[in-house]
């Protein structure tokens, strides 16, 4: 074998793994890889980890073209820290504040006082319209001094 068929074989090669991992790659294992790097200082619940991602794709509170392409870049976006300031870091960095903050709010993390020894679990997607889920809570009827 020649020179040049080795190395336009390991091209073809090299082009099919990509290829294969871009066939592969999904937004909710995106999600997934957002939550594990932002809150790797948490404890998170396996299951509702899994049913947030779906929510998050049921919903489309994210392009599913950019969580596949975090996915995609698997291990590269997982040990990079990219800088606010940088062109592809301010945008990545918004996305993921946004399913940070959705998860936070929508687990029983706050409700246990911020706790960061305990596990935290997905309660259910958090819909800021919705009525206050306490059982005692009444409504205002008038503001009295």
């Amino acid at each position: 074998m020649n020179r040049r068929k080795l190395i336009l074989s390991g091209i073809g090669g090299v082009a099919a793994v990509l290829a294969a991992r871009a066939g592969l790659a999904s937004p909710e294992h995106g999600v997934i890889r957002v939550l594990r790097k932002r809150l790797d200082y948490l404890q998170l619940d396996e299951a509702g980890v899994h049913r947030f991602a779906k929510d998050v794709i049921d919903k489309q509170a994210i392009s599913s073209f950019r969580l596949r392409v975090l996915d995609y870049a698997g291990p590269l976006y997982d040990d990079t820290d990219l800088s606010r300031d940088s062109a592809i870091g301010g945008p990545i960095g918004h996305g993921e504040d946004r399913v940070v903050t959705q998860y936070l709010i929508s687990s029983d993390f706050f409700i246990h006082g911020a706790d960061t020894n305990r596990v935290v679990r997905y309660l259910g997607w958090f819909n800021p319209l919705a009525a206050c889920g306490n059982p005692f809570a009444r409504p205002v009827d008038g503001i009295t001094a």
